[in-house]
């Protein structure tokens, strides 16, 4: 690969190395690239829908930059190489960081106002303490990239892909927690991945004008 070939691809994926990066290095400084997250950066940096009420909205920012380390780790930046990667390559890099950041943001507050207003039900399921579980991670960014990737395909190609990814992660909401896997933040991750894909895959219709 020629060198301006290779920087034509960097420069247009700056938000996604940006990212990356970001990820990398708070990985190294809480030492999640092998080990799992520990209690204490959990409660350090992580987010819960009580958080939201308190106004600890700095949460929002860094719970999407660390991972609960290991495996999930290496996928996490898998799929910010891809997902987002995909996104700011066809969208540009305003679009990919907007929605990136717009939709992590709105699905934690959609989040914290769902668990809220759902706490009696969640009780019932044994999920009440959902308000108060801190998770960490940036798939509700990835995964609102991913629905933007899939609103670029020509019709009728975007509404197959959205609907069948939709499909995907309503039915993994369903299915019952692993073994040693957290009930709670399973429940929370599911539905912050329920909510984010579609409203990525909206946001292609919105401010079209704005990232031209």
């Amino acid at each position: 690969m020629e060198v301006k070939t290779l920087f034509h691809v960097l420069r247009r994926n700056q938000f996604t190395l940006l990212l990356i990066a970001c990820l990398i290095l708070v990985a190294i400084l809480t030492n999640t690239y092998f080990e799992q997250i520990t209690r204490h950066w959990i409660n350090r940096i992580g987010f819960s829908a009580r958080d939201f009420w308190y106004l600890r909205f700095e949460r929002m920012f860094t719970s999407a930059l660390v991972t609960t380390g290991g495996m999930v780790f290496w996928q996490a930046l898998f799929f910010v190489a891809l997902f987002v990667g995909l996104a700011e390559w066809k969208t540009g890099t305003a679009r990919a960081s907007a929605t990136f950041w717009g939709v992590h943001l709105l699905t934690l507050v959609l989040l914290s106002f769902i668990v809220s207003l759902a706490l009696h039900q969640l009780r019932d399921f044994g999920l009440a303490a959902s308000e108060f579980e801190r998770d960490v991670g940036p798939s509700a960014g990835y995964f609102a990239c991913l629905g933007l990737v899939s609103a670029q395909f020509k019709r009728p190609w975007n509404w197959v892909t959205g609907i069948l990814l939709f499909g995907m992660f309503a039915a993994v909401m369903f299915l019952p927690a692993g073994v040693n896997e957290n009930a709670r933040m399973k429940f929370s991750a599911d539905l912050a991945h329920l909510l984010a894909f579609p409203l990525g895959w909206l946001s292609s219709f919105l401010f079209t004008k704005s990232f031209q």
